[in-house]
């Protein structure tokens, strides 16, 4: 239960830590069944909480930084009138240096709490996506892919004025070179049919119950955590949003930290996690593993 950690430390989904320099925190949301723990507040600062070496796998969507504040785009394809292009204030447009340092923050403490052989899916658009490449070699990780994500029903460019865009990179990277990568090779290639999987991933999106600016797709969740985690490993997500990382998880039978500093998507969380807008459906399918139940109690 949330009480007894709530003077001893943070809850890193199973267990308690202690940390004599830190006041402990309570979390947002605590699901002791699922183990999935949910703190509403900074990464940057929360991170530094989680102890050396503990992580199995983490994704991560942060900040693209490519919205301009307040603008306002006439539209001309048919649909509405206008689009605000500025979504949520975390999406404001900052100077270079402030990305390089952002980055490097959260990134340096990812990088200490993954276990060996233990990898970061990190996603990002044309406005990131290089500032995270380079944060990231930098510091020492070993990139191993980049990922394609095409979204096929993407919208259109709504000016006109350039190509209309269709995906999205995600890097793929282990904490350093040492080590052996935690790569579920053979289930991807069943879930591809018996042929490697590409580093092309495409998917339609579909139309969510609630509202938020950049929701993840529950496919590429499950590739990701399909992909680098073994049941019942420990998975975080820094940059919550709308709960899709913690919400695949659970259904996958891992446990899951988040972090998300605004407190309304925190109801949003808690509301996908306690089953408000319906129950997790698998989308990947392999003859052996589809619908499968759990094969142990986390």
């Amino acid at each position: 239960m949330i009480e007894q950690f709530e003077t001893t430390g943070f809850i890193c989904a199973e267990e308690k830590t202690s940390y004599g320099k830190y006041e402990a925190i309570k979390p947002y949301f605590y699901d002791d069944k699922r183990k999935i723990a949910l703190y509403n507040g900074d990464a940057l600062n929360l991170l530094k909480r989680v102890p050396d070496k503990y992580i199995d796998l983490i994704f991560a969507d942060p900040p693209y930084f490519g919205n301009q504040s307040g603008l306002v785009i006439k539209r001309n394809d048919g649909h509405a009138d206008s689009f605000d292009t500025q979504k949520a204030q975390w999406a404001y447009s900052k100077s270079l240096n402030y990305q390089f340092e952002f980055h490097y923050s959260w990134l340096k403490e990812a990088q200490r709490i993954l276990k060996e052989g233990a990898t970061i899916w990190v996603t990002g658009t044309y406005h990131s996506i290089g500032v995270i490449n380079v944060v990231l070699q930098d510091l020492g990780f070993k990139i191993l892919n980049d990922i394609i994500l095409h979204k096929r029903n993407a919208p259109p460019n709504f000016k006109g004025s350039c190509f209309r865009a269709v995906t999205e990179t995600m890097l793929w990277a282990k904490k350093n070179t040492k080590g052996r990568t935690k790569f579920n090779y053979k289930v991807m290639k069943e879930l591809n049919g018996g042929i490697q999987m590409k580093n092309i991933w495409e998917y339609w999106a579909e139309k969510n119950p609630f509202r938020h600016p950049a929701t993840k797709q529950t496919i590429v969740l499950e590739y990701v955590i399909l992909a680098g985690s073994n049941e019942c490993d420990l998975i975080l997500d820094p940059f919550a949003g709308s709960g899709t990382t913690g919400y695949v998880a659970q259904g996958l039978n891992r446990k899951c930290i988040m972090i998300e500093i605004d407190s309304n998507y925190c109801q949003l969380i808690k509301d996908r996690i306690e089953g408000k807008y319906g129950e997790f459906r698998r989308k990947t399918k392999t003859k052996r593993e589809v619908q499968k139940p759990a094969s142990q109690v986390c």
